[in-house]
């Protein structure tokens, strides 16, 4: 995936979780480290279950436990990692 596209793919990232989890933050003021939940965000389990949900009609990639949920939703950085594994495997 080139630079641009990637770059793209955090935008993305950072927009889905403002809108979808109807956050009272810019995209832009969202860094690809910060924590999702942990204090960081400040997201809860009702906004993880909404997060895997976008994920999965924005993306089309689909998180099927706890565990994976678990690896994937800790930062931007995991969610777009996850997202180019995903799709880079889907074609």
């Amino acid at each position: 995936m080139g630079q641009e596209k990637e770059r793209e793919l955090y935008e993305r990232v950072k927009t889905m979780l403002v809108k979808d989890l109807r956050l009272k933050i810019a995209p832009e003021d969202i860094k690809n480290t910060d924590l999702i939940f942990d204090g960081g965000l400040g997201l809860d389990s009702i906004d993880a279950l909404e997060l895997v949900v976008a994920m999965e009609k924005r993306f089309k990639v689909r998180i099927p436990d706890a565990t994976v949920g678990a690896k994937v939703l800790v930062s931007v950085d995991s969610i777009v990692r996850f997202i180019k594994e995903k799709q880079q495997k889907n074609g």
